[in-house]
């Protein structure tokens, strides 16, 4: 057999290898096609049968028992179950216990594999579950897959079962930076149900080396905003030592320390810490109270860039502030300027100054704000 027959054999066998290929990624599609065709058929059937059995009680439309193994099924409970309201809840409750819909989701989450069916059923489980599925979702928040933890921890903040929050927080400083961000928010989803359990875990772990856990918790009192926390946070913030802790603290206290918190604000506004004094000056202005105007005015003139700008936007939220803003705009200090300049034409005084330029209506505020900003573009 020469050359020339070798190659021509070679060809044909590849053209050959080719055309199979080919005829199998075309089955394989046509089937993928009618699996998909025929889910969707299947899961609008069942979402028609379930609306006729929540929407009339008289409707006695059987719903045979392998529904329960079929996704379509499973996926058409969920839509229902993110419309349904009152009683058809309660309906669709008794179906899915019904046909042990959830329990054959518990027997997938605890198997071991595949991966994909048991994220599946987390998933399910946070939809569909109720308390008598929290035992099983509890359990899983330390499973080996970082997404399941967060579908469990997401079904038990959806169904509020409280007797989980200390569970969600023991995980809290042991969870990668993701998973954590999402267990804090599942735990601001439980809202006030969560204050003291959060209190009770900062204070006992404030102390440790890693408190990454305790500034989660920190952020999550202050997103939840329940006031009664603010004396504790002031307590956290004259103890912590850890930078991360003291902002943390110092930007909740914005939110939840009201005029009580200003005292411990005044003093990290004065620390050597840089970024404690910019938290400081927003959470100041946030309070509200303008008996700190004349502190943030100073900050004006402070030797960072993020303390001026903060100090500097809070006053211009302020009574009286938009006054000082003014007033440093003919400071000597060149940066105090810039800052109060800025947060003018943010705060809307420099565009009104310019429509009274405009209307010939000018006072000395408005032409000495509106020569700086010209100074500025100059520059």
């Amino acid at each position: 057999m020469n050359g020339t027959t070798i190659g021509v054999i070679a060809v044909v066998v590849v053209l050959i290898v080719d055309v199979v290929l080919l005829l199998g990624l075309v089955t394989m599609k046509a089937v993928n096609r009618r699996r998909a065709q025929s889910y969707k058929l299947r899961r609008a059937a069942y979402v028609a049968t379930l609306s006729r059995r929540l929407t009339s009680r008289a409707a006695s439309e059987p719903i045979e028992a392998r529904a329960a193994a079929d996704d379509a099924f499973l996926d058409a409970v969920i839509d229902m179950r993110n419309i349904v309201t009152g009683e058809e809840i309660e309906t669709l409750a008794g179906i899915v216990d019904g046909l042990g819909l959830a329990r054959r989701q518990e027997a997938r989450l605890r198997s071991r594999f595949p991966l994909g069916r048991r994220l599946r059923a987390a998933v399910s489980l946070a939809e569909i579950g109720d308390e008598t599925t929290a035992t099983v979702l509890i359990e899983h928040l330390s499973d080996r897959e970082p997404e399941i933890r967060v579908q469990c921890a997401r079904g038990l903040g959806r169904m509020q079962h409280t007797a989980a929050i200390d569970a969600i927080l023991e995980r809290l400083g042991l969870e990668e930076p993701w998973v954590r961000a999402r267990f804090a928010d599942t735990l601001v989803g439980f809202g006030a149900k969560a204050t003291w359990p959060l209190v009770a875990y900062i204070r006992v772990n404030l102390r440790h080396h890693d408190n990454d856990g305790v500034v989660e918790a920190i952020r999550v009192l202050g997103v939840i905003g329940d006031r009664e926390v603010g004396p504790t946070l002031a307590g956290v913030l004259r103890v912590a030592s850890d930078p991360e802790v003291r902002i943390a603290t110092i930007e909740a206290l914005g939110v939840v320390g009201g005029p009580l918190a200003i005292g411990p604000l005044k003093a990290t506004f004065r620390s050597t810490d840089w970024r404690l004094r910019a938290k400081s000056a927003t959470s100041l202005a946030h309070i509200g109270d303008p008996s700190v105007n004349s502190l943030l005015a100073r900050g004006l003139e402070d030797a960072n860039w993020w303390v001026r700008r903060n100090s500097a936007a809070g006053l211009a939220s302020l009574p009286g502030g938009a006054d000082l803003l003014l007033d440093a705009v003919s400071s000597d200090d060149q940066f105090a300027r810039d800052a109060a300049a800025e947060a003018l034409a943010d705060c809307g005084a420099l565009a009104a100054a310019r429509e009274r330029q405009e209307a010939g209506l000018t006072n000395a505020e408005d032409r000495l704000l509106l020569a700086h900003m010209s100074g500025q573009v100059l520059t």
